[in-house]
């Protein structure tokens, strides 16, 4: 299994796109980040995106910038498009800082530095690195690598039966787990495969089920299977590690939410998983609730609900964590969780 001791419990960036200065503390295993319209909680999402491994980290952000199809093709110098540009540093200079708080009270601070000046990008304060990299070299992005962040409008793509071929197929446990979570939006799916047994040859994902002849392709289904089958994929592939899902909710119908969270939290609890997730649905936030009222109980104390606010006069953005308990009385008194302007 992973381990959870790389989970974090606080984590604060500074410069980072809106963010002159953004913090969350007293975070869970399983964080869900609500808050108003472009009050920043994809930014949040890609500034969580930081490794410890240099190489990682940066072609983390190169992948996240790839996602929204800015250009195509990225320089070095394309990373400062992450900068908050209002921050009181010299022009040429840009520093993204980052400060975060793992599960035992581990700390580690560092800098991701954009030198126009002298044309380099400079980690420091990594363990034992301190690498350069030239900014006007081309980069070449590494698709392979996995980005452990999933964009709300990301369904499927050929990494989704890589994956699966590689490492659930071939188990017959994995497989019949997978089918039986589907089950809650496909009732009578009976199996997933490849449509080629052949290896050399490119397959694709296809389905099963009890009423309909013919298989169909995984591809051809809604949004809702897809998002559910990503997120599944994606659980296993960061094991141990830190999960991102912007606008979780998208694509699940109300009436499919309580089973939803019942069977990602779950499948998350047993890899060792760190959820950050966003969503503005107040159904999805209720259904949150309710999963770990009725469902989940074991997993209340490892729940935050986190509410982003922009001050309307500073536009500074702060984030107020609250537990399952907190969570849970604040919808049950009708108080409004998410968000909005102070």
């Amino acid at each position: 299994m992973g381990d959870t001791s790389r989970h974090l419990t606080s984590f604060k960036v500074e410069n980072f796109k809106r963010f002159e200065s953004f913090e969350m503390d007293n975070l869970g295993q399983f964080n869900l980040i609500v808050g108003d319209n472009n009050v920043g909680k994809t930014s949040v999402l890609e500034a969580l995106l930081y490794n410890e491994q240099d190489w990682f980290f940066i072609n983390n952000l190169f992948l996240a910038l790839d996602f929204r199809k800015i250009k195509g093709g990225f320089f070095y110098r394309d990373l400062d498009l992450y900068c908050n540009k209002n921050q009181s540093l010299d022009q040429i200079i840009y520093a993204i800082n980052y400060e975060v708080v793992f599960v035992g009270g581990e700390k580690s601070s560092y800098q991701l530095i954009f030198d126009k000046k002298d044309q380099n990008i400079t980690l420091k304060g990594l363990p034992s690195v301190l690498n350069k990299f030239n900014l006007f070299s081309q980069v070449g992005i590494n698709y392979n690598m996995n980005l452990p962040l999933i964009p709300f409008y990301k369904g499927h793509d050929r990494d989704l039966t890589n994956f699966f071929s590689k490492e659930i197929l071939p188990s017959r446990t994995k497989r019949r787990k997978m089918i039986s979570s589907l089950k809650i939006l496909i009732p009578d799916i009976e199996e997933i495969q490849l449509s080629s047994p052949d290896p050399n040859e490119f397959g694709y994902l296809i389905v099963s089920q009890s009423k309909v002849d013919a298989t169909i392709p995984l591809a051809l289904f809604g949004d809702g299977v897809l998002k559910l089958f990503r997120i599944l994929i994606e659980i296993l592939n960061n094991k141990g590690k830190r999960l991102m899902i912007d606008e979780v909710d998208a694509g699940i119908h109300f009436s499919h939410f309580k089973q939803f969270w019942k069977i990602i939290l779950s499948e998350a609890k047993e890899n060792e998983v760190q959820l950050f997730m966003t969503t503005h649905n107040e159904e999805c936030i209720k259904y949150f609730k309710e999963a770990l009222e009725d469902e989940l109980p074991t997993l209340q104390n490892d729940a935050r609900s986190i509410t982003l606010v922009e001050n309307s006069k500073t536009k500074k953005v702060n984030a107020y964590t609250y537990t399952f308990e907190q969570l849970e009385a604040n919808i049950d008194i009708g108080n409004e969780i998410r968000g909005g302007g102070r």
